[in-house]
C-alpha cells in the first residue's frame, strides 16, 4: 500500500529559524506569520523598532516564539548585529526572507544621485549584505538553508514611470538570485525570489493608484490587487520543504498583470 502524503509536512517549519526583514508591516507581517503559524522561531527585523516589537508580541500570543530587532539594512554593521541577536537567542539562521525595502517616484531627468543612491542601498545592497551574512551561517552549520528575496514584477517589465530607480534596484535583486543560488548550490543552500505585481500594503498604497501622468494603473487579469497573505504563502513555500527541488528562480506573482 502506498503511503499518503502528509501534506502539511511540504510546509512545515518546525524547529527552524526564520529571519523576515521589514516584517513590522506588509508583506513582510504576513510573512511572519505564516512562518510562526508554520512552527518556525521568527526574527522580526525592521528599522520601525517599536511596530516589530509589536509584530513579535502578536506572534508570542499567538504560541510562537519571536525576537524583534531593530535594522537597518543598508548598514553593514547593523545587518551583522541582527545575525548575532538571531544566533545568540535561537542557535543558527534555517531562513532568510529579504523582504524589506524602500518605494518612491521620481521621473528619470528629476532622479537625483541621492535619491539613486539611497533606492540602490536600501533595496540592493541591503538584501546582499542579510544574503551574505546569513549565508556565511548556513555554510558554517553545515546543513544547507533556504533565502527567499522579495523583488519586483518591475524588474522584468516597466509598469509606469517614475520606478526607473526602484526597478533597477529590483532587477539587481533577480540577478543576485541566480548569481548566489549556483554559488551557494553546493552547501545546501537555495535561493529563489518572488516577484509580486500590485498588492495592497502601506508601501503599495503611498505610491498611489494612479501613474506620475494621472492614469489609473490597470487590474491585472484576475480583476483584483494582491494582499499580503498571496505573497506570504509562496515565500513560505519557497522556503520549505516542498520546494526542495528549486533554486535560482524568480517566480511573478502578480494576478496575471503581465500578460495584459
Amino acid at each position: 500500500m502506498t503511503k499518503p502524503t502528509d501534506i502539511a509536512a511540504l510546509l512545515d517549519q518546525s524547529g527552524k529559524v526564520a529571519i523576515v526583514t521589514g516584517a513590522a508591516s506588509g508583506i513582510g507581517r504576513a510573512t511572519a506569520r505564516c512562518f510562526a503559524a508554520a512552527g518556525a522561531s521568527v526574527v522580526v527585523a525592521d528599522r520601525d523598532e517599536a511596530r516589530a516589537v509589536a509584530v513579535a508580541d502578536e506572534l508570542a500570543a499567538n504560541g510562537g516564539k519571536a525576537l524583534a530587532v531593530a535594522v537597518d539594512i543598508a548598514d553593514e554593521a547593523s545587518v551583522i548585529r541582527l545575525m548575532e541577536r538571531t544566533v545568540a537567542r535561537f542557535g543558527t539562521v534555517d531562513v532568510l526572507v529579504n523582504n524589506a525595502a524602500i518605494q518612491g517616484r521620481a521621473l528619470l531627468e528629476d532622479t537625483s544621485l541621492a535619491y539613486w543612491e539611497q533606492m540602490q542601498a536600501v533595496n540592493l545592497r541591503g538584501p546582499f549584505l542579510c544574503l551574505r551574512e546569513a549565508a556565511k551561517i548556513m555554510r558554517a552549520r553545515g546543513t544547507g538553508g533556504a533565502i527567499v528575496n522579495v523583488a519586483s514584477i518591475g524588474a522584468v517589465h516597466p509598469v509606469m514611470t517614475g520606478l526607473t530607480a526602484y526597478d533597477a534596484a529590483k532587477a539587481g535583486v533577480t540577478a543576485l538570485t541566480r548569481s548566489s543560488a549556483f554559488e551557494l548550490g553546493a552547501a545546501g543552500i537555495r535561493v529563489n525570489a518572488v516577484l509580486p505585481g500590485g498588492v495592497i500594503t502601506e508601501g503599495g498604497q503611498n505610491a498611489g493608484g494612479t501613474t506620475p501622468e494621472g492614469r489609473a494603473i490597470q487590474l491585472p487579469i484576475l480583476g483584483f490587487m494582491g494582499q499580503p497573505e498571496d505573497i506570504a504563502g509562496l515565500i513560505l513555500f519557497l522556503a520549505g520543504p516542498a520546494a526542495r527541488y528549486i533554486t535560482g528562480q524568480n517566480f511573478i506573482a502578480d494576478g496575471g498583470f503581465l500578460m495584459g
